[in-house]
């Protein structure tokens, strides 16, 4: 569906009502449609607040300035957000009366104009400052390009109480902290779904590395299955994967996927012909090897994307994976989404953001290089995560089985 058919959809349910409410609820929209637009069957989505108007909306004092703009993802207008020349930061608040947020996910259209790089955060005051449940993104572009964030929870404060939510907050600040410029963003299509009944875990390794077939061996003890970015070039070479190996770690239920060789430079570095090649050439080489489900999956590699990256990838994949520093929210709203990766080498960050997927029902994606003696993570630490993982109430999927949610 179009945004333009789904928005249409929504409305027609009473969803779009939301946005003039002084407090959230949810409107039900059971549909085939609705399910999927947000990747899981029948969802309960709705439209919390479209920003066609900004009355309930106000700035945070000293932390910049709230504007209209007509540069909209949906309708005639969206939010700009300018952060202050103090902070370089920007934040908007809005209240919700105490609402009721358990069980509830958020999505929300954001569109860097200032920044390539930034830090977009949803905070739910649950009730105050001192109780809060914060949402954040690393936003690695693509700049001047909508992109939908589906917000997975990535820190609590103790106290915190999500039946009793008294604002949300949007927050935006540029990535790097020495930044001279103030942030300045747009929001837009403020989504609540109602989350996944249990959480998921999706390992990732990037680089056709050969210990990544020492941990295929370990995961096949727990039963888990993940998802191998390879770089067609390297495939053979002395530290690299083989075809076969490959081909036995397909047939063990990993998806084979792509993770294009860019050598030394980022994608958007590249000119916009080059960058196509490069995301085809990708696909072709795993298709006609026989891997045809992970050929639908890109990991987005050294995790930059220019907005020609994004609209390419679009294009030829189903998913797109890259670092975003958070979980995911499930159910998934697909459209203009990259999916989440966080660094798996940080691995009590992993096991936290693994009890918030249990928790919240979000989808958490670890992202690794080299397993073992000489890799960012050990073999020891490794299979500690592995077991870990199998004890929480999470399930571990990989990027195929995530378009089957």
């Amino acid at each position: 569906m179009t945004r333009q058919t789904r928005r249409a959809f929504l409305a027609a349910a009473g969803a779009a009502g939301l946005a003039g409410c002084s407090s959230f609820t949810r409107k039900v929209a059971k549909s085939d449609d609705a399910g999927k637009a947000s990747g899981s069957g029948a969802a309960n989505v709705a439209v919390a607040d479209d920003f066609e108007s900004l009355d309930h909306w106000r700035a945070v004092e000293r932390q910049g300035s709230l504007s209209k703009s007509t540069d909209a993802y949906e309708g005639p207008q969206c939010a700009r957000v300018t952060g202050s020349g103090e902070t370089k930061e920007g934040h908007i608040v809005r209240s919700l009366s105490g609402a009721d947020l358990r069980g509830t996910n958020f999505s929300m259209a954001v569109k860097l104009t200032t920044h390539e790089q930034a830090k977009v955060a949803v905070e739910l005051l649950a009730p105050d400052d001192e109780r809060k449940v914060v949402l954040k993104r690393t936003v690695l572009g693509p700049k001047d390009r909508w992109v939908r964030v589906n917000f997975g929870v990535t820190g609590r404060t103790d106290g915190a109480n999500l039946a009793q939510v008294r604002e949300l907050r949007v927050v935006g600040r540029p990535l790097d902290p020495n930044a001279k410029r103030p942030v300045e963003f747009l929001v837009d299509d403020l989504r609540t779904v109602s989350s996944a009944d249990t959480g998921y875990v999706t390992f990732t390794f990037d680089d056709s590395h050969a210990s990544h077939y020492r941990a295929f061996e370990l995961m096949e003890k727990y039963g888990f299955a993940g998802v191998e970015g390879v770089i067609p070039e390297s495939v053979g070479n002395d530290d690299r994967l083989t075809e076969d190996r490959l081909s036995a770690m397909a047939k063990g239920g990993w998806d084979i996927a792509a993770h294009p060789n860019v050598g030394a430079q980022f994608f958007p570095e590249f000119s916009a012909d080059d960058q196509k090649d490069l995301l085809v050439d990708a696909r072709n080489y795993l298709e006609s090897r026989g891997f045809d489900d992970g050929a639908r999956h890109l990991l987005v590699p050294k995790n930059l994307l220019g907005p020609e990256t994004f609209d390419l990838a679009r294009r030829y994949y189903d998913t797109v994976f890259s670092f975003g520093g958070c979980p995911n929210a499930v159910p998934f709203e697909r459209e203009d989404a990259i999916v989440s990766r966080v660094y798996g080498k940080d691995v009590e960050v992993v096991k936290e953001y693994v009890d918030y997927a249990a928790e919240y029902g979000q989808l958490v994606v670890p992202l690794f290089h080299e397993v073992g003696k000489d890799g960012d993570i050990g073999e020891d630490e490794f299979e500690s995560l592995l077991k870990y993982v199998k004890k929480q109430d999470v399930k571990v999927i990989t990027a195929s089985d995530f378009l089957e949610l």
